[in-house]
């Protein structure tokens, strides 16, 4: 019982130690370092006059300028990018909430010196209030900004249900686009059924032309042999009437011609 006790007294001694870091106060001259950094900014990136657009192209020398010039405001960007990132947030912020108006004094400012801070200021807008979000590293130099343009709740809201609403639809059109492929597995089959037989069916109808074809030139020449055995038939009539001594061969009936294996007709006078 006594170990029982004694670990939930070094739980809650840990709980509160760590509230106690949590809640320690920011030193001053962090807080004052990020209030001169946060004009210089302003300046540099809310307030100026210059095309915003513009700022997108400095050259190399001109952001050596401005680091120049932002030593006295002990500001510094981690690089370039950091800088150019930063107004590019602000244009995008700017065309949803309007020029900027007014700069909230308080600000709040959170971290420590191992995991670095982050500053929240708030600026009052034409449109709508914008949150500028600034990041420190551990030496206080700066590794990026965020502007996003604040909502009311009503706004916020009806902005997650048409976010809902646009993934939801997607996914039933995803699951009809689905059920569609699904039926044409079933349907697939009976058209390529259907084209196979109208295949089939034509060359049917090409073998049978064909046929026809084939048939009529047999009978054709059949019906050309045909008439030489008439003739054939005529000779032998008369042949073997001339033979029985008769004048006519009339009453001659010719049953079939066939052709003799004997070999007395190769003896035969001529």
């Amino acid at each position: 019982m006594k170990k029982i006790k004694a670990l939930f007294l070094c739980l809650s001694l840990s709980a509160v130690f760590a509230f106690a870091g949590c809640g320690k106060a920011i030193d001053p001259d962090i807080i004052n370092k990020v209030n001169e950094n946060k004009d210089a900014i302003l300046v540099d990136i809310v307030a100026t006059d210059t095309d915003k657009n513009a700022i997108l192209e400095i050259s190399d020398e001109d952001y050596a300028a401005k680091e120049e010039a932002w030593e006295k405001y002990d500001l510094k960007f981690k690089d370039k990018e950091v800088f150019l990132s930063a107004v590019s947030s602000y244009i995008a912020a700017e065309e949803e909430a309007g020029k900027a108006t007014l700069v909230s004094k308080d600000f709040a400012v959170t971290g420590n010196a191992k995991d670095g801070y982050k500053a929240a200021i708030t600026l009052g807008c034409t449109e709508r209030a914008v949150n500028m979000n600034i990041a420190y590293d551990t030496e206080m130099i700066v590794t990026d900004i965020t502007f996003s343009p604040v909502y009311s709740i009503g706004e916020a809201m009806t902005k997650a249900a048409l976010n809902t609403l646009l993934g939801m639809g997607s996914v039933f059109c995803v699951l009809i686009l689905i059920m569609c492929i699904i039926y044409l597995f079933g349907i697939i089959p009976k058209i390529q059924k259907s084209l196979d037989e109208k295949k089939a069916n034509k060359e049917k109808s090409a073998t049978e032309k064909s046929v026809d074809k084939t048939i009529e030139k047999i009978v054709e020449k059949e019906e050309g042999d045909l008439v030489d055995d008439t003739e054939l038939v005529a000779v032998i009539s008369a042949a073997i009437a001339a033979y029985e001594g008769n004048t006519s061969a009339d009453g001659f009936v010719v049953r079939s011609i066939r052709k003799s294996q004997s070999k007395k007709w190769q003896n035969a006078q001529y």
